[in-house]
């Protein structure tokens, strides 16, 4: 499993969750020293974390990162990604998930979660857009391969962790099902009256 903009809050607790699942984790993020350090306390607990140096605006660096998941995790099941959306690194994301996907629809399985913008940072003009119109291409690459699409976006600030439920739940959902696009909506704080009419 590779998680890219790693040293965000909502890919720490995505790493933190799904590998107390069991699962074989690599981050990759620029700042490679906060996820060692986050991956050394998650191996120190029994965990199988890594993490590796991404910058998905350089090319070599996503070609060393590849290298570095073949050697680390092997052929990755599941990627999530925030699509380089947040700092305009969106062709560098295209590239590693093209580099990443062709082992997934040779085995027949695999998903491909896609997180909006907004929930590792600020969000472009046109942002949800373009990761709209990328899940729709990865659709029409995966019919009948087994490989999933999936997106993860929000209307506004939510906690990582509930974001890392929701992101676990698209990966774990039956084979044959998938979860196409999670929504994830804050809470709205209830209006003064009726928090006062509990009270009484």
């Amino acid at each position: 499993m590779v998680i890219t903009e790693a040293s965000s809050p909502v890919a720490l607790a995505t790493a933190a969750r799904l590998a107390a699942a069991g699962h074989l984790v690599l981050m990759g993020s620029r700042r490679t020293h906060l996820c060692e350090e986050f991956a050394a306390c998650l191996r120190s607990a029994g965990s199988a974390v890594f993490a590796a140096h991404l910058d998905l605006a350089d090319p070599p660096s996503v070609d060393r990162f590849i290298d570095n998941a073949d050697y680390l995790v092997g052929p990755p099941d599941v990627l999530v990604s925030a699509a380089g959306l947040a700092d305009g690194s969106w062709a560098g994301a295209q590239h590693l998930v093209a580099q990443l996907v062709p082992p997934m629809i040779e085995n027949g399985r695999g998903d491909v979660v896609l997180l909006s913008p907004e929930l590792i940072g600020s969000s472009p003009p046109g942002g949800r857009r373009m990761l709209e119109a990328w899940a729709h291409g990865l659709d029409a690459e995966f019919i009948g391969t087994g490989v999933r699409a999936s997106i993860v976006r929000s209307t506004g600030q939510v906690p990582p962790d509930d974001v890392s439920c929701l992101i676990s739940a698209a990966i774990n959902s039956p084979e044959r099902m998938r979860l196409r696009v999670v929504e994830v909506i804050p809470p709205v704080p209830a209006p003064t009256f009726a928090r006062e009419r509990r009270s009484r």
